[in-house]
């Protein structure tokens, strides 16, 4: 009868137990423990078990979204992994693409590779573009760089070759023999883990996952086991970072695939809404705790990419960061979260991240120890924030270490604690607005069609300034926004999505070879399914391909029928390609040949039903109050309303100013704007154009 969600994010832990029946809902958020994520965690479920009063063995589902694997990529703080190369390929992650992704700065700057060089191993063996052994594999010389590799204490070796992605026997030959000698040490083979044209992405992707397979593994081995004493008794489900949810053994085998577990959550949340409310198309803005990002709900489906960049020295540069092959929900980190620190740069000037206090110690008003300025402690002094209510009464805010914390930027500002407050939360909300602006230029899109749906702890916080910002004229606050990801959790369906580099000119291509492709990737993908317990009848297809214009260094993935491929649907899908491209570039060259360099198969289970219902309130504080609430537009503090969410009812129509309080978020309504309740107790807020 009840599933569970749980997403551990870098700040806060959230909870979500939803009776699948009744479709009644209960919160948790509770700090996460970053030297051991599952602690914390653990200590929420049994609150939240406690609170429902219902033992771990009602549970039916248990799912799980986590930040280890890209914390350990940025943290470089994985496995001691080596790497195994065809002979000449030695430099593959110093050499990356060869090219600058800034031309003008002398000085820039990259990521360590996460192997160094003196734990790369080559090996005679060579494939060539078609797949075609050139060169065999050397027995003899792939065992000694196999035990030299062992010999030097690696946990986990990657084995990324030339043109594996279309032949990858002879990395499954090294990988038993690695077995043999060492079959405790995990082995990531770039043929399985990312079979894509591009050799350093694919090198880099299958590295990564090497890198995160140890901890991944100790990691869900104790959750599973911690989870198992509590009286849960089912399988533990994790999130992928394309919306889709999977298995302990995949995400074992490969931990890469959720990078992004956590924020892929909150696009199956807006997904929900997305369909719940008939908006086809919504911009999602998630900010918690440590950072904040955007993505994209169009007609309807959440829209993905193939490669997102961790690690970036530069946090808005494309380039300085280590590629990752997988597919993924197409998000934007645009942002700090409630974390981020706040400081002056170079000139003087007033900057805010890239580095959070995280959940230790956290921002200065937590009283854990943070001396450093941050988002929360501006936002508690602005008036946003009430300190006896932070978590529900859980935790009290501390507003005299908020502003000592500030002293030093108002010594050296010559502004008061209030407007340096102001300009922290000023700055942290056009530093969202200007990067959502640029990602949405890119992709063609005008926020002006589009709402603006904000969850996560800290984005009702900002939503109505971001919003105006962007030109958005509607502000959708779901209820339970703060813990919106991992209630997307329950939302999601068993999937998984399987590519294969298959270099082709769609004119004249042998259909065949791409349809006997597809077909193979479609029946991996309906056998893990059913190995899950999915019916026949409940999978559901969506294909694609990577394609471009000749010659090109990108593309644009373009969705497939499900239909056999022939003649006429190469041409179909060449004129797809165009327009698509059109639409996104403002032009497009239909004289100029198309090829495929990726082929997808997207395979997925039912999506859950979810009866829909309020989340079941714990207030404490079912009063309302009042405050003085700082707003800029009207030039100084306001006396402001601060309303519980739970006593408003679907109908009730109020204008701002307003503080909405819950137990997870807070939402900030400022003055010259109106809220309504809809009937499944969304705050549904309109900005004035006038304003805009």
């Amino acid at each position: 009868m009840y599933r569970l969600g749980i997403d551990i994010g870098g700040t806060f832990t959230d909870l979500v137990l939803v009776n699948a029946i009744t479709g009644d809902q209960l919160l948790g958020k509770v700090l996460t423990t970053p030297e051991n994520p599952s602690l914390g965690a653990l200590d929420g479920v049994k609150r939240l078990l406690e609170d429902a009063g219902i033992e771990a063995g009602d549970l039916r589902h248990v799912i799980h979204g986590t930040t280890l694997v890209i914390n350990a990529l940025i943290e470089q703080k994985g496995a001691r992994t080596g790497l195994l190369t065809t002979r000449g390929f030695r430099d593959i992650l110093e050499m990356r693409r060869g090219k600058r992704f800034d031309i003008d700065d002398l000085f820039i700057e990259v990521p360590s590779p996460l192997v160094p060089r003196s734990r790369v191993g080559e090996i005679a063996e060579r494939m060539d573009h078609s797949g075609r052994a050139i060169e065999p594999l050397d027995d003899v010389h792939a065992r000694a760089a196999v035990d030299a590799m062992v010999a030097q204490g690696v946990e986990a070796i990657a084995v990324s070759f030339l043109h594996a992605y279309r032949n990858g026997a002879h990395e499954e030959r090294v990988r038993e023999m690695i077995r043999e000698v060492a079959p405790d040490v995990a082995v990531s083979l770039s043929s399985e883990v990312s079979p894509d044209v591009r050799e350093y992405e694919r090198t880099s992707t299958t590295v990564a996952n090497a890198y995160t397979q140890p901890i991944m593994r100790r990691y869900l081995d104790r959750m599973a086991e911690e989870l198992a004493r509590t009286g849960y008794n089912h399988d533990l489900y994790l999130m992928l970072s394309d919306a889709g949810l999977t298995t302990v053994d995949t995400a074992t085998a490969f931990p890469i695939r959720l990078m992004e577990s956590g924020p892929a959550g909150g696009a199956v949340t807006a997904r929900y809404y997305s369909e719940l409310l008939g908006r086809p198309n919504l911009v999602a803005f998630d900010m918690g705790g440590t950072t904040a990002k955007i993505m994209f709900i169009a007609d309807g489906e959440i829209i993905t990419a193939d490669e997102l960049e961790t690690a970036r020295r530069y946090r808005f540069k494309r380039g300085s960061g280590i590629p990752i092959r997988i597919p993924v929900v197409e998000m934007l980190e645009i942002g700090s979260g409630g974390g981020g620190i706040a400081a002056l740069n170079e000139m003087g000037l007033l900057k805010v991240g890239p580095h959070s206090a995280g959940a230790q110690p956290g921002p200065a008003c937590y009283g854990r120890g943070g001396e450093l300025p941050t988002v929360t402690d501006a936002n508690l002094l602005l008036g946003y924030l009430n300190p006896d209510y932070f978590l529900g009464g859980r935790m009290k805010l501390d507003a005299a270490s908020a502003q000592a914390s500030m002293e030093p930027l108002c010594a050296a500002s010559g502004l008061s604690p209030e407007r340096v407050a102001w300009g922290i939360h000023e700055i942290v909300t056009e530093d969202m607005a200007q990067a959502a602006q640029l990602h949405l230029l890119e992709r063609g899109v005008d926020p002006r069609k589009f709402a603006l749906l904000a969850f996560g702890g800290a984005g009702p916080l900002h939503a109505c300034g971001l919003a105006r910002k962007l030109g958005i004229s509607e502000v959708i606050i779901p209820y339970a926004a703060g813990v919106a990801s991992a209630f997307g959790f329950l939302a999601a369906p068993l999937s998984i999505t399987l590519m294969q580099g298959h270099p082709t000119a769609l004119k004249g291509a042998d259909t065949a070879a791409i349809n006997a492709l597809l077909a193979r990737l479609e029946e991996k993908g309906r056998r893990f399914l059913k190995d899950a317990g999915v019916a026949d009848g409940e999978i559901r297809l969506r294909r694609f391909a990577s394609l471009r214009y000749r010659g090109q260094s990108s593309e644009l993935k373009i969705t497939l029928s499900n239909a056999a491929l022939d003649e006429a649907t190469m041409d179909d899908l060449t004129t797809a390609f165009s327009d698509e491209f059109e639409r996104v570039y403002g032009r497009a060259n239909r004289r100029v040949g198309v090829e495929a360099l990726n082929w997808q198969v997207q395979v997925s289970g039912p999506k859950p039903q979810l009866a829909t219902a309020q989340a079941v309130a714990r207030a404490t504080n079912p009063s309302v109050g009042e405050r003085m609430a700082y707003f800029a537009a009207a030039g100084g503090r306001l006396p402001t309303s601060a309303i519980p969410r739970s006593i408003l009812k679907p109908g009730i129509e109020l204008r701002g100013p307003l503080l909405i309080e819950e137990d997870e978020s807070t939402t900030v309504i400022p003055p010259d704007t109106t809220l309504t309740v809809d009937e499944y107790f969304n705050l549904i807020i309109k900005l004035d154009p006038k304003q805009h």
